[in-house]
């Protein structure tokens, strides 16, 4: 009978076992088109402000607060990655990393507010991540809420835009 329910109970926990599958290969980038950078214009007389925040299901609102905010022109190489990987979220093989000098960065304040000022006029992706742990009730653990989130804007010279960027 002992043997009986060690074998019950090790074939129930086998077939609750959930497999480990291997996340497929990351979807590879078109070349960086460095031409088409290279025309863009380096400073302008606009200023995007804005804010960067999620609503938890709770209704709590989480900020971009501390994190990174990229202000990144549309071209076809940001194009790619926000119709292959941003809207349908798959993950894209990294970005050359010469697009970081074309970048702009700013750190959100507390509540997920940021500036970007002398934006030369044009089209940009203004993208960060907001994430927040969630306990799951098991030994202590946790589990990251959130994520990535991107708003595609226009910019006119001399304009002030104001920008909210959430799900």
């Amino acid at each position: 009978m002992r043997l009986f329910t060690t074998l019950s109970l090790a074939a129930l926990l086998v077939g609750c076992a959930i497999p480990v599958q291997n996340s497929p290969a990351p979807a590879r980038r078109m070349a960086f088109p460095e031409a088409e950078y290279l025309v863009l214009p380096k400073t302008g007389t606009a200023t995007v402000r804005g804010q960067a925040f999620l609503t938890t299901k709770g209704g709590d609102v989480k900020a971009a607060a501390g994190k990174r905010v990229l202000l990144n022109p549309v071209t076809s190489y940001s194009l790619e990655w926000y119709e292959r990987s941003y809207l349908p979220s798959r993950r894209i093989e990294e970005a050359d990393p010469k697009l970081e000098a074309y970048i702009r960065t700013q750190i959100a304040d507390g509540n997920g507010r940021f500036a970007f000022k002398n934006v030369p006029t044009g089209e940009y992706f203004i993208t960060t991540t907001i994430t927040w742990e969630v306990p799951t009730g098991y030994q202590g653990t946790v589990q990251v809420e959130g994520g990535l989130v991107a708003k595609r804007i226009k910019v006119n010279a001399g304009e002030e835009v104001e920008v909210v960027v959430t799900w």
